[in-house]
């Protein structure tokens, strides 16, 4: 059984064998974009939405940074309170503390007066912003 051809196309023959070009693609247009008033009001409460639950959520991260910050400080002025008690276990009491002795408390003392200002800071800032917290 033998098949009729319909129709031939032409082949392009090249010595080069490289692909011949392709036609330019034809770019449609989009079809112009419609909103009704209800569908429009109702875009930019979700955009205004998204944007401030953005915004919420980078203010607490930033808050959350600030106060692992503060624990921090507070952490390393525990730990020099333990150094502090360990070196004081170590000098004689009678003579009075020694020079290490003195910057330790000193240094202890100035880190937690200032963690604590930061903390009663953050305490107040947390209660004067009801949609914090």
């Amino acid at each position: 059984m033998q098949r009729a051809v319909k129709s031939l196309t032409p082949f392009d023959f090249r010595s080069d064998f490289s692909v011949a070009a392709a036609p330019p693609a034809v770019l449609e247009e989009d079809p112009p974009v419609r909103l009704t008033t209800p569908e429009l009001v109702q875009l930019l409460a979700e955009a205004r939405a998204e944007g401030a639950a953005t915004v919420r959520a980078e203010q607490a991260r930033d808050e959350a940074e600030r106060l692992q910050a503060v624990t921090n400080a507070l952490n390393e002025a525990l730990a020099s309170l333990v150094a502090l008690t360990s070196h004081l276990e170590a000098c004689a009491l009678e003579e009075g503390f020694s020079e290490r002795a003195t910057q330790l408390i000193r240094a202890t003392a100035r880190t937690i007066i200032d963690g604590q200002g930061d903390l009663f800071a953050a305490q107040q800032s947390l209660k004067s912003d009801p949609f914090r917290g």
